[in-house]
């Protein structure tokens, strides 16, 4: 039996100290690094699954017994282990978020400006950071890609922090969809009928179309504050890819746009998985119905099974997937708010 042999005392200590490291934890976190509370959190976590798996191993081999309920208890414990990390894991997580969101978009608003000015513009941008094509955009080429593409001088230890914010699995690379979070920002219309024309100025030029209220659109370029103090930025509708110049603020300050985290609502329960195709891909948890995720990836269609998924970041417990917005058969899953 696991729990009675000399591999269960040894389970039991390896429950103590993650017990003891977890709750030296809980006391530290505020004080620590959002990004040290947030790597520490992920490194207990781990080790509590490590430590269940070896349990459920070592059952397995004494024939499944535990006729004293000792391996249950034990997981329990670890359990309780896996919570108290998440839930360190999620306030770093958020924390993180209040002191880098403003970072991420200053560098995304340089990147995109500089990348504009250029002919015919950048192309595919996370294809120009991964220097070495292995998929993967590491530390050393992030600064590198930011440094070549923008105008500011942005300090490195800022940007090595920004990197570790991206970087949601801790593993010293951006995939394709940690890097692209880096350069998108949103914006949400928050005035009815905002003009977006063709061009910049104050004759604006020839009108695309007028932005509805609450709508979202992805910034291309600027903000650009023109000589009588208007704002505007070049961007594009996330509704139906309409593309142009539109007021962001007015030159008596009245805000047209605003730049925002956006948030999706769960209305019917759907699983949050490990990338977005739905075929070999990995449920993470299950979402329920009123949780919110803010959005980190925006929907897009998965043509092969006609779903829209996003990339999200739950926020009761800082878990980072992709979810289904809407069915193939038009049901909505997930709806912004």
């Amino acid at each position: 039996m696991a729990a009675t042999s000399e591999g269960g005392e040894s389970a039991e200590a390896r429950a103590a100290a993650l017990e003891e490291q977890v709750s030296r934890l809980a006391q530290m976190a505020k004080t620590l690094a959002a990004a040290e509370a947030r790597g520490s959190a992920l490194e207990v976590a781990a080790a509590a699954e490590a430590a269940m798996n070896d349990l459920d191993s070592a059952r397995v081999a004494h024939g499944d017994a535990d006729p004293a309920g000792r391996d249950e208890t034990l997981k329990a414990r670890l359990g309780d282990v896996t919570a108290q990390a998440t839930k360190v894991y999620s306030a770093a997580t958020e924390r993180f978020a209040r002191e880098l969101e403003p970072l991420r978009v200053e560098v995304a608003q340089a990147v995109l400006s500089r990348i504009a000015e250029r002919k015919g513009g950048g192309g595919d941008l996370f294809r120009l950071a991964d220097r070495d094509g292995d998929g993967a955009v590491d530390r050393g080429e992030f600064l590198d890609f930011v440094a070549r593409n923008s105008r500011e001088g942005f300090a490195p230890e800022r940007l090595h922090l920004l990197f570790d914010y991206l970087d949601d699995d801790a593993d010293g690379r951006l995939s394709r969809d940690e890097f692209a979070r880096c350069l998108i920002v949103l914006y949400r219309v928050s005035r009815p009928n905002v003009d977006l024309c063709h061009t910049m100025g104050l004759t604006q030029g020839r009108l695309v179309r007028r932005l509805e209220l609450n709508e979202t659109a992805e910034l291309v370029e600027g903000p650009v504050r023109e000589s009588n103090g208007a704002v505007r930025i070049r961007c594009r509708s996330l509704r139906d890819g309409a593309t142009g110049w539109a007021m962001a603020c007015g030159s008596n300050g009245v805000v047209f746009m605003q730049q925002t985290r956006i948030h999706f609502q769960v209305k019917r329960s759907t699983p949050l998985t490990s990338t977005f195709s739905v075929d070999g891909s990995t449920a993470l948890r299950q979402l329920k119905e009123g949780e919110l995720l803010e959005v980190l990836v925006w929907e897009r269609l998965h043509e092969q099974s006609g779903l829209k998924r996003l990339r999200g970041r739950a926020l009761r417990d800082s878990a980072v997937g992709w979810a289904t917005t809407v069915g193939n058969g038009g049901m909505v899953y997930l709806q912004a708010v």
